[in-house]
């Protein structure tokens, strides 16, 4: 059953019956009994196939020996932050972040990742391009023509065509979206009517999101209890030339649950899942003898998972809480903004430097106290919004201008 999801996440239960042999009931109730014990569960994750506006970024992570489990616990809190992975090797914990394009996800980065108490560095590895991922790795359990009639039957395969305009994420969308990602497989009719639409429109929107590729459904599953508890991660180079063809070769091994292109010192991320340790080696030799291009630069063995894609896991891997995704929003409180991102008062002749700035005309109550403000001349912002106010003050100190309200 979680090999037939793996293939079609969002199909019927009675096509999903029919495939296996059960009734439609036989299957609810079954999965039903997964889910409630964290063995298997259906979400959605975001994809790079709108326009690749979407960005992703994987992190490594260091911080002191005696709290890697609290930073990871505090990361896995964060809602752009979808997979949070304690490892071996260079890095202490490695973060898997989403966001809806570049200056959300330097927000999250610079503001609020480098916030977290007790992270030493972090290393970021910017996603190019995606060449396998957790949507398409399958367990391999199910007989070939169940298999083939599943695929035949889904309707939530990417299938952008060009020329399509992006749909903008209204409160709506984003509401059902918030949905998906705890129950990958919630009816139409529930999305509705949490979104407060009728499910003709629940259904025309998700379908145009999953058929657009902003959204991938995926059925996950505990690692362990379905024999395979070993997940490593190795980084690797490949020519310029030959980097397309070494990424879409490394897509297919039956190991591979992700591959990227990465803009890094290293350009290919191999994800894997594996039965033993020993099977690491095993692998870089069967990627020797058929892509000798690829010269595997790093490892990184996953010694526990304490989120993926919104789901806390326990040390079985077993989906034990969930904390919405949310890759679309920049949720960031941002500090005290820049001087060069607020209004100067402008003054004097036309075409002439703005008032208030260093070398330029003095406003009035400068003129009278005698100097000139100083708006950009200290390491923190002169000037602050106040709460309250609709506009900026000066904040020199001993300013006569100080309790004066300048334009928005």
């Amino acid at each position: 059953m979680i090999d037939a999801l793996q293939i079609a996440p969002r199909i019927s239960w009675s096509a999903l019956g029919a495939a296996l042999g059960i009734t439609p009931a036989t299957a609810a109730r079954r999965w039903r009994h997964l889910t409630e014990n964290g063995i298997a569960w259906v979400t959605v994750g975001p994809g790079m196939a709108q326009r690749n506006a979407q960005c992703l970024a994987y992190v490594e992570i260091t911080c002191h020996p005696a709290h890697r489990m609290r930073v990871a616990r505090e990361l896995a809190t964060h809602p752009p932050a979808l997979n949070v992975e304690l490892t071996s090797g260079r890095a202490d914990i490695l973060v898997t972040v989403a966001a809806a394009d570049l200056t959300t996800m330097s927000h999250y980065l610079l503001e609020h990742l480098g916030q977290v108490e007790h992270v030493l560095t972090t290393r970021v590895w910017f996603a190019t391009r995606l060449y396998a991922e957790g949507s398409v790795w399958r367990l391999g359990d199910l007989a070939p023509r169940a298999a083939t009639l599943l695929d035949q039957r889904r309707d939530d395969r990417p299938a952008r065509r060009p020329g399509d305009t992006p749909l903008a994420l209204t409160d709506t969308l984003k509401t059902m979206l918030t949905h998906l990602s705890h129950d990958g497989r919630a009816s139409y009719a529930e999305l509705a009517e949490r979104a407060g639409v009728s499910p003709t429109t629940a259904r025309r929107q998700v379908e145009y999101l999953l058929a657009s590729g902003v959204i991938l459904p995926r059925a996950d599953v505990a690692a362990a209890v379905c024999g395979w508890p070993v997940q490593a991660y190795l980084w690797a180079n490949a020519p310029v030339d030959a980097r397309v063809d070494s990424a879409q070769a490394l897509s297919r091994l039956r190991q591979a649950r992700l591959c990227a292109t990465v803009a890094a010192e290293s350009s290919l991320m191999l994800g894997t899942w594996l039965r033993t340790v020993e099977e690491v080696h095993r692998l870089e030799l069967a990627m020797a003898a058929k892509l000798p291009q690829v010269q595997v630069v790093d490892r990184l063995i996953v010694l526990r998972t304490v989120k993926r894609m919104g789901r806390l896991l326990d040390e079985q891997g077993r989906a034990v809480g969930h904390v919405p995704v949310n890759f679309w929003d920049d949720l960031t409180e941002h500090g005290v903004l820049s001087i060069g991102s607020l209004p100067v008062p402008r003054g004097g002749r036309s075409g002439g430097r703005a008032a208030g700035r260093p070398g330029g005309r003095r406003s009035r109550a400068a003129s009278r106290a005698g100097r000139r403000h100083r708006w950009a001349r200290r390491p923190v912002p002169v000037l602050a919004a106040r709460p309250g106010s609709r506009g900026r003050e000066c904040r020199c100190t001993g300013c006569p201008a100080a309790r004066r309200r300048t334009s928005p």
